[in-house]
């Protein structure tokens, strides 16, 4: 109904392309308010400095074809650029400029006298299109990002305590734990969609974003000790012995409580769930305190891995308590959050240098063929060239999107150009238009808002509606019309080859972060030249900032999140055993030996692993002289014990941080 009225409206006002106000309609189509007053905003504001740039333009280098194309590619990589550097629908909102400065760039260059025509009928097309949409989720059933966000932080809460509850047994099948895992990890980039869109509703429905980020960070820990601590027990760290009966009931009783909160159709509030969850965290730390202080008869060894797994099970389970309570403080809003550091700016602005030159270099290329060929329908190869762009930005695989996109349209212009020859005529007046169009677009509707089809779909319905919409005056020419399609065909096809021969994937920033983390952060904990909690800190951020543009499915890209998670553990156990090394309770010898050890293990990520394995074994052999004389260094003996068996986990049953930190990984 918003996209027949938003057509009706382009007629009265005589618009030139009233299919722009029914496209719109359809680009603005959002599961929630705010996405839609968001999206419909940066659409705005992009239409409008776009229209400014292109009439600039035209106005000075109209009669110069090179400055004229030069200008349009210096506009392209600066939107681009934008688009590569923001997120969400800031980035659709540097997109659009682009777009809509070429149109009105090339358009107002073929008629110049036009161009305040082109630009300002562009403008009154968008906003009317956005108007409608708006109007139409604001007040027919609304939802709001605000709302979708608080239900989707709950799901995903009682599906993180689903899987630490998985973690927390041997039992588990690794498998089933990996898969849910992979689950949890994508949820994480629909909450910075949803909370930006949230910035567009009502002050209690917006989300803050520095809070957000932290529970990122906190989601992200908890995964990672949850891995970490399933992989210690299902390899068989926890003996089967009276003496650790108590431990295996505490992680049982852990275990079930989180299956229940899983299990229940509305989680208590956050200070009654923190409150469970230190106390089985209290009761769990307790008990590795107190089979680090006291004599059982177990082994040295037995004892070290026993505290281990007490350990792991406590951080979980304080992550877990953590993050609840940063989810209760999301909607309270606060100053703006740490900057982004250096190295990722550094690493975000190359990239964004190279989507904008991508795009740019696609338009000269299609222009040189444009001017070879003298080609009629030069404008809608470049309305297609730009489309596909959109597919382009920020995706490693461009083809991935950009051939099935394609597909899509050319169906559209099939269906347009068959609407256009057997029915149109047959219709009178704009009501029979509006009833053809109802019975299209209902149906399209159901099947965009069907998540298995939406893509397909919305590309389907804007295309159909933009071919099939005509002016106020019906003249069919099917050989201009073929001529449009394939023009618009073309544009994205040529799009698609000079993304195929140039490249542009986050890679290089995947990378730089696993480098970073084996050869700077992990090394400096090590050395004690860096605290391990901002370490720990930033290798989670950097994950966090990945993942967008990962896919867990890709063996490589599985791998680097799992060793950045193990990464991320594995900080604080080589800051606690530095602090140690640091004690002046333990003999200056043994120290002397643990900080030796640790030199040689800071230096040895990116070669082969064996020297971080005798330099661990090194620090054991140390350990196990010291094992057994009562006094207070016997407590940090087990403890720098149970980072050791984490350390050599690592290094022996974790392929994956195995792979990372000693430079074998392929992400």
């Amino acid at each position: 109904m918003a996209a027949i009225v938003a057509l009706a409206l382009a007629y009265w006002l005589e618009l030139q392309e009233p299919q722009w106000a029914i496209l719109t309609v359809y680009l603005l189509t959002q599961s929630s308010t705010g996405a839609a007053l968001a999206k419909g905003a940066f659409r705005f504001l992009g239409t409008i400095l776009a229209a400014l740039y292109g009439l600039t333009a035209v106005k000075l280098f109209s009669q110069d074809p090179l400055l004229l194309v030069g200008s349009a590619m210096g506009w392209t990589f600066l939107c681009y650029y934008g688009a590569a550097r923001a997120r969400n629908f800031t980035a659709y909102g540097f997109m659009l400029a682009g777009f809509t400065g070429l149109l009105v760039i090339f358009q107002g260059a073929a008629a110049p006298d036009a161009a305040w025509l082109v630009a300002l009928d562009r403008v009154s097309e968008i906003s009317i299109g956005i108007a409608c949409a708006t109007l139409a989720g604001a007040l027919v059933v609304p939802d709001h990002a605000g709302t979708q966000l608080r239900g989707l932080m709950a799901t995903s809460r009682r599906a993180l305590a689903a899987h630490c509850a998985l973690a927390l047994r041997a039992a588990s099948p690794g498998a089933r734990v990996i898969d849910d895992r992979n689950a949890l990890l994508p949820l994480l980039v629909k909450f910075d969609a949803l909370r930006s869109y949230s910035r567009f509703e009502a002050v209690e429905m917006r989300a803050d974003r520095a809070r957000m980020d932290e529970v990122t960070r906190r989601f992200l820990g908890v995964l990672a000790q949850a891995r970490l601590l399933h992989l210690r027990l299902a390899g068989g760290g926890m003996a089967d012995t009276p003496e650790l009966a108590p431990m295996r009931a505490a992680l049982e009783r852990a275990a079930a409580v989180l299956e229940r909160r899983a299990a229940a159709p509305a989680l208590p509030e956050n200070r009654a769930g923190c409150a469970e969850l230190s106390r089985l965290r209290r009761d769990l730390a307790a008990l590795g305190r107190q089979i680090a202080q006291t004599e059982h008869g177990l082994p040295f060894e037995a004892r070290a891995e026993a505290v281990l797994i007490c350990r792991q099970a406590a951080e979980m389970l304080r992550g877990l308590a953590l993050l609840f309570v940063a989810e209760g403080a999301v909607f309270r809003p606060q100053p703006a959050g740490a900057a982004p550091s250096k190295e990722a700016r550094r690493s975000a602005q190359a990239s964004a240098v190279m989507q904008g030159a991508r795009a740019a270099l696609a338009l000269l290329v299609f222009c040189a063929i444009w001017y070879a060929t003298q080609w009629d329908q030069g404008l809608a190869g470049i309305t297609g060239l730009a489309l596909m762009n959109y597919q382009c930005v920020n995706t490693d695989d461009p083809a991935k999107l950009g051939w099935p996109y394609l597909r899509a349209v050319a169906a559209a212009c099939l269906a347009a150009y068959a609407t256009m020859g057997f029915i149109y005529p047959w219709l009178e007046g704009f009501a029979a238009l509006a009833l053809f169009l109802l019975a299209v677009l209902v149906p399209a509707g159901l099947l965009i808002g069907t998540p298995r089809y939406a893509r397909a779909a919305g590309t389907f319905t804007i295309f159909y509606v933009a071919a099939a919409a005509t002016g106020n005056v019906f003249t069919p020419d099917p050989l201009a019309f073929a001529n449009f399609c394939f023009a618009l065909a073309f544009g994205m096809f040529v799009c698609l080859m000079v993304a195929r021969l140039v490249p542009v994937t986050a890679e290089g920033a995947r990378r730089r972060v696993a480098a970073r983390t084996r050869a700077a952060l992990l090394p400096d904990v090590a050395r004690g030249l860096r605290p391990a909690a901002p370490a720990s800190r930033e290798i989670l951020e950097s994950l966090g900032a990945l993942l967008p543009q990962m896919s867990l499915a890709r063996p490589a890209h599985d791998m680097l999140a799992r060793g950045l998670l193990a990464s991320a553990a594995s900080a604080w156990e080589l800051g606690r055993l530095r602090r140690i090394a640091d004690s002046p309770a333990l003999p200056e010898r043994l120290r002397g030996t643990m900080r030796d050890g640790l030199a040689i293990f800071a230096a040895a990520p990116g070669g082969p692993p064996l020297a971080a394995e005798e330099a661990l074994a090194r620090i054991r052999s140390a350990l196990a002289g010291e094992a057994w004389p009562e006094g207070p260094a016997s407590p940090l003996l087990v403890e720098a014990a149970a980072s050791l068996c984490f350390l050599e986990d690592r290094l022996s049953r974790d392929h994956a941080f195995r792979a990372f930190v000693f430079g074998e990984e392929r992400a």
